[in-house]
């Protein structure tokens, strides 16, 4: 430790190093954002609504994006602290192939629907052309975003943000430099007005892909690449997704109140635009943090650290409260001069005055309620993330909101005055929540640590839920050892189906089970009384629901009329209803479950997650 540092001081230090260059990525976001809104405020109070409105449309599908980067994100974080090199490289080929097309049928969809739904925001007809044409000339970013929105996590999730803050200042100073061409023209290039602006978003985006691949490959961002696999892809979307629908919700939840606002008029919903650009910059001093606590999270939990994460949420919650305050105090204090730099009518400027001030006084509780819910993410906990958000703003902020700002007239002040209300019930929320232990149970795993297979194991009981491949790693692995397989759905059930009581199902396990070496596959409590306790090895296959419902659709498919090893005799191939439900069901390990198997082995469960483990599983028995 150095003697010129005072005591205690190192703790944040990981905080404000991983820190401190998100800050600054997302804050040049935030300028160039703010310079775009500037620009666009020289065009007047109705330009300024219409774009404002298309925005909130255009952040309403581009939310949908966000969970590829969380997803990553947290995969990627939990590999680097587990010290598993190949990952990066499949979970950014996994992101990758499940975002593009995405990103392809959102840039589709924004364009050819997104007037109509601007239509129905606001019924200023001069707000209403400007908006649509902002909305399509921006809609090709889309795509371009759905291939820089996972490298962009890896960079992070790595420890190398000042790559992410690189390409930033590269794509914002030219998104101010192409806004400012293409809004007000300059030589032969004409005026554009707020397609201009829309434009601009198009052509800095494509900028950042270019940069952004340039970099990876030049940099490393992943020693090893990989092709996409179905499976890896579902996992990727499986934590983000979430995260996805809860952002998706928000800017909902902004477009409603576009929607309130331009009941009062163009002036009130200009006013919006304007707060909403002008919060971002400490929102996204707050994500700054949010995502650095996410990485330490991430990081500390895979390497089993579940303590080191609950600090490193409090600590970097702290940290943000204590930068954020002093831009929430400049709101309160001075908002005249902030809000004339967009807003050039006096009456309209009047009429933002307060509507800052109250703004202000939310912005250090809102830091601590934000970087927390990005400790959730960090954790895997991001039903928890989103769930918080969408209760508040859903069941208490739009109710009061149309309440308070129609029909008691309270106007802008009234929206803003109910937000303020729900930011600190919502910091109060997840701080209780992160207190507790629900967020441990919620997180996702790192790549499992296959060093714990005892390379002499002779009996050896494989479980999970249907589909997940428990017959396929059977075979292979009794191939690799030279060992007995015995499929448990044989013993338990009889012709058509017939499911045995649990005495029969021992008995006939008691007959079939070797005494010196074996392989069990099946998941049936009556069998695991008798395999488990003289296992020397029990493994738990986990894969996504929708993987495993698709994968016993398909088995049933492919041998209709044919014989399969695992099949009991007398039993027709089928892929009815309740197995469907079945699936649905059963097949993750629960913490309450995976308790249950531990106390009945003499071995703790082994949890392979996903085809990946697996692979890597069977690739050590061919050494």
């Amino acid at each position: 430790m150095r003697k010129d540092r005072p005591l205690g001081l190192d703790r944040y230090a990981p905080i404000l190093r991983l820190g401190a260059p998100l800050i600054a990525y997302f804050l040049v976001q935030s300028l160039a954002n703010l310079v775009g809104v500037a620009l666009i405020g020289h065009l007047g109070d109705a330009v300024l609504a219409g774009v404002g409105a298309a925005n909130a449309i255009y952040g309403l599908v581009l939310a949908l994006l966000f969970g590829f980067d969380t997803g990553a994100q947290a995969l990627i974080s939990r590999a680097v602290g587990a010290g598993s090199p190949s990952r990066p490289g499949e979970v950014l080929a996994d992101a990758l192939a499940a975002a593009i097309p995405l990103g392809a049928l959102l840039a589709v969809g924004l364009w050819a629907f997104g007037p109509a739904v601007l239509a129905m925001l606001i019924h200023d007809k001069s707000a209403v052309a400007t908006g649509s044409a902002f909305l399509r000339a921006a809609a090709p970013s889309l795509l371009f975003l759905a291939v820089t929105t996972p490298i962009n996590a890896g960079w992070i999730a790595s420890g190398r943000p000042g790559v992410a803050f690189l390409v930033t200042v590269v794509t914002a100073a030219a998104q101010v430099g192409f806004t400012w061409l293409l809004v007000f023209g300059a030589g032969p290039i004409m005026a554009q007005g707020a397609a201009g602006a829309g434009m601009a978003g198009t052509l800095d985006t494509l900028l950042g892909v270019f940069v952004q691949i340039f970099l990876a490959l030049r940099l490393r961002l992943a020693p090893r690449w990989s092709a996409p696999s179905l499976g890896g892809a579902l996992e990727v979307v499986a934590i983000g997704w979430p995260v996805s629908v809860q952002q998706s919700l928000v800017q909902c939840f902004l477009i409603i109140v576009f929607f309130i606002v331009a009941q009062l008029g163009v002036a009130q919903a200009a006013v919006i635009n304007v707060l909403v650009s002008l919060t971002l910059v400490p929102i996204q001093t707050m994500t700054g943090f949010g995502v650095a606590a996410a990485t330490l999270v991430g990081q500390s939990l895979g390497r089993g650290e579940v303590d080191a994460a609950r600090r490193w949420g409090w600590r970097s919650a702290g940290v943000g409260v204590l930068v954020t305050a002093p831009m929430g105090l400049a709101a309160v204090l001075a908002p005249g001069p902030l809000l004339g730099l967009f807003l050039h009518d006096p009456a309209t400027l009047a009429l933002a005055i307060l509507p800052t001030r109250i703004a202000g006084l939310a912005v250090a509780l809102d830091a601590a309620g934000r970087i927390l819910g990005f400790a959730f993410r960090g954790a895997g906990a991001t039903k928890i993330a989103a769930g918080v958000p969408f209760a508040s703003q859903w069941l208490i902020q739009v109710p009061l909101m149309w309440w308070i700002a129609l029909r008691l007239g309270a106007g802008v002040t009234g929206v803003v005055g109910v937000q303020t209300g729900v930011v600190f019930a919502d910091a109060a929320l997840f701080a209780a929540l992160w207190s507790g232990g629900l967020w441990a149970r919620g997180r996702t795993g790192a790549p499992p640590a296959l060093a714990g297979v005892p390379p002499d194991a002779r009996r050896i009981a494989i479980l999970g839920g249907g589909g997940a491949g428990k017959s396929t790693l059977a075979r292979r692995l009794g191939a690799a050892r030279g060992l007995p397989v015995i499929h448990l759905d044989r013993l338990v059930f009889g012709p058509g189906w017939t499911r045995l009581g649990a005495e029969a199902v021992r008995a006939r396990l008691t007959a079939a089970l070797p005494d010196d070496a074996w392989i069990v596959e099946g998941t049936y409590a009556e069998a695991s009384e008798l395999t488990l306790p003289r296992a020397d090895l029990v493994l738990w296959i986990d894969q996504p629901t929708w993987l495993r419902m698709y994968r016993s659709w398909r088995k049933s498919r492919d041998h209709q009329g044919r014989l399969r090893a695992d099949r009991p005799e007398g039993c027709a191939e089928g892929f009815g209803w309740r197995y469907a439900v079945m699936v649905l069901r059963y097949g993750h390990l629960s913490q309450s479950w995976e308790r249950g198997l531990n106390a009945l082995s003499r071995t703790p469960v082994l949890h392979l997650r996903g085809d990946r483990a697996i692979a890597r599983l069977l690739g050590e028995e061919t050494r």
